[in-house]
């Protein structure tokens, strides 16, 4: 049997929802907690190319140094490359990087990679979306009554629930609260596109679909507090005030790859 776009798009996030909550914990900013490098000061003036140089070079220069592996693997995971930056702090670890730092640097990117392991689409799904409530957050999008009862904040509210879909890292936990909102990480695996017109959400079966999508392209990197944009050298924005700024019609959000894509 095939199961309508819709359908399949509800079991797909139902799912990683269900999943990603069983094993909720706080989210942690990763900048605070290893010292602060050149690379990092270029880094937070916008200049990014500049800064993934020194990155590189400063990991190549000492390779067995647990601080410039980690901060490699941070810089690699807040740039799409979830993966392989979790392998460099575990690998940072090894050569002995402190073991709680260690795990503290890894859980949000953790949890982005679960999120990611269990979302699948059979083919593209369209979706209605409304405007959110909370000002930085990106859109609204619907669960239907009969799904996540148990996470509601009564189990017998069987009426649609809207979420707000916000660009930080903060799962499902507060799908239980006043004004319920999920994480960008529980939907960044379909890199969702948003015509901001017609108020429809594509989530796309293929993750590759933002590297052929035509529009303006813009660096993206996240960390578990925010999305930023990398506007001009030397200039970023966190997402919300990039959109706002950019007015696109269209956009797609690719954080597996590290970019933000628009039409305007």
């Amino acid at each position: 049997m095939t199961l309508p776009r819709r359908t399949t798009f509800v079991l797909a996030v139902s799912t990683a929802l269900i999943t990603g909550t069983l094993s909720s914990a706080p989210a942690y900013a990763q900048r605070a907690q290893l010292p602060r490098t050149r690379a990092d000061m270029l880094l937070e003036s916008g200049l990014w190319p500049q800064a993934e140089e020194a990155y590189y070079a400063q990991s190549s220069a000492r390779p067995r140094d647990p601080i410039a592996r980690a901060e490699l693997g941070r810089y690699l995971a807040m740039k799409g490359a979830v993966l392989p930056g979790t392998v460099l702090i575990e690998e940072a670890m090894q050569f002995g990087l402190d073991s709680a730092l260690g795990q503290r640097l890894l859980r949000p990117w953790r949890k982005v990679l679960d999120f990611r392991s269990i979302a699948s689409l059979q083919m593209d799904s369209v979706i209605r979306v409304r405007a959110p409530l909370d000002s930085l957050a990106l859109f609204r999008i619907s669960i239907p009554g009969n799904v996540l009862a148990p996470m509601r904040r009564s189990a017998n509210d069987t009426r649609t629930l809207w979420l707000d879909v916000v660009p930080r890292q903060i799962g499902a936990d507060s799908m239980a609260s006043a004004a319920p909102q999920i994480g960008i990480e529980t939907l960044e695996a379909f890199v969702p596109s948003y015509d901001t017109v017609s108020k429809r959400v594509v989530l796309h079966a293929d993750p590759k679909s933002a590297l052929r999508a035509e529009g303006e392209r813009y660096r993206v990197l996240r960390d578990s507090r925010e999305v930023r944009v990398l506007m001009t050298s030397g200039r970023t924005l966190s997402l919300p005030a990039a959109l706002a700024e950019l007015a696109p019609s269209w956009w797609q959000l690719d954080l597996l790859h590290g970019w933000l894509v628009v039409r305007r």
